[in-house]
């Protein structure tokens, strides 16, 4: 890891850097198929989209990739909703005949 140029004992705190060959830390992608809700500014309700891009039989079965509600309880459901739908999807496409 890079350093900043102070000597020890010129009172300057020393402060880690990170020097553009250092490696990412390794974080586990989170969870779930929605990232965190948050309050859109353009419409003043709580909102939320998938952490992915839908793909296009995903799209055609019907699933969502943003919500937004008037309540954040309200958005809960609706996630909940389309967790629900997505599962089916999910076994819908398990059950084809090309499934792998």
């Amino acid at each position: 890891m890079g350093t900043n140029e102070s000597q020890p004992g010129d009172g300057v705190v020393a402060v880690p850097r990170i020097d553009h060959t250092d490696p990412l830390p390794s974080v586990p992608e989170p969870k779930g198929r929605w990232a965190v809700p948050y309050i859109s500014d353009r419409t003043g309700q709580p909102t939320v989209y998938t952490r992915r891009p839908l793909q296009p039989p995903e799209v055609r079965f019907g699933l969502r990739s943003c919500l937004s509600a008037d309540t954040l309880e309200r958005l809960k459901v609706l996630m909940s909703e389309e967790d629900e739908k997505y599962e089916r999807y999910v076994l819908r496409q398990d059950s084809r005949p090309d499934a792998r």
